[in-house]
């Protein structure tokens, strides 16, 4: 059974994964943060509704030989950590287990008034790669509605592959100097280092269009909602209650 670093080791790393905030060209890196985590062993919806109500959110915590414990998470907590990015390498505190580095790997809002409703946490290996969902932060629309045009955005999430301590914020598109009928793809966006696309290298990011011939100027593509929000995970696990 594989095991994740605890101690002095998870600590040493923790550290490391700190002090490593840092801007890079195309993606903002973030650091870990600790979350405490209470495990629960009554899973009746009656009792997760009363969880809710109290401020908590009902979560799972799983990874590579690990046996799935359901648990609950501070609201204020989780959404303070949140803020700004949802795929995030954070330390959580698990009773009887310490600090254990995890992703955020699923998060299920209430698809009409947005609330978090359910977490997971997947525990992993900080020398393994790992399986996210990245927004696309696209800069320069504002330029290219200056000249008549229009962005276009297509995909507004980019899958990739990377270590833990490198999980970007967002990655950045710059189209502040795009031409009409230019289109960033895929395969143009700038990944952090050591990071591999799991996306098609041909799928269209962002289309730079004339006025008149797709959305509206200074508008983008409105995104389908989608519930739950996923970062895709390796494992294939699903989400328990």
């Amino acid at each position: 059974m594989l095991e994740s670093p605890i101690g002095a080791d998870w600590a040493s790393l923790s550290l490391v994964a700190l002090v490593c905030t840092c801007l890079k060209k195309g993606a903002v890196f973030v650091s870990a943060q600790v979350l405490p985590l209470e495990t629960r062993t009554d899973l009746r919806r009656s009792v997760l509704t009363h969880l809710r109500r109290s401020g908590r959110i009902p979560g799972v915590v799983y990874g590579k030989g690990r046996e799935p414990v359901p648990v609950s998470v501070e609201e204020a907590r989780l959404l303070k950590m949140q803020t700004g990015h949802e795929t995030a390498l954070v330390d959580i505190e698990l009773p009887g287990q310490g600090r254990l580095p995890a992703v955020i790997q699923e998060i299920q809002r209430d698809p009409v008034t947005r609330k978090i409703l359910h977490v997971d946490f997947h525990v992993v290996m900080l020398d393994e790669p790992v399986d996210v969902e990245v927004p696309v932060q696209v800069q320069g629309i504002e330029e290219v509605d200056k000249r008549g045009l229009v962005a276009q955005v297509l995909l507004r999430h980019l899958r990739i592959r990377c270590l833990p301590t490198e999980i970007p914020e967002h990655l950045r598109v710059d189209v502040s100097r795009a031409e009409e009928g230019e289109v960033v793809r895929a395969a143009d966006v700038e990944l952090p280092n050591g990071a591999h696309l799991l996306e098609e290298a041909d799928e269209v990011v962002v289309n730079i269009s004339a006025a008149g011939a797709g959305a509206g100027a200074g508008e983008a593509l409105p995104e389908e909602p989608k519930e739950p929000e996923m970062v895709h995970d390796t494992e294939g696990k699903g989400r328990t209650e």
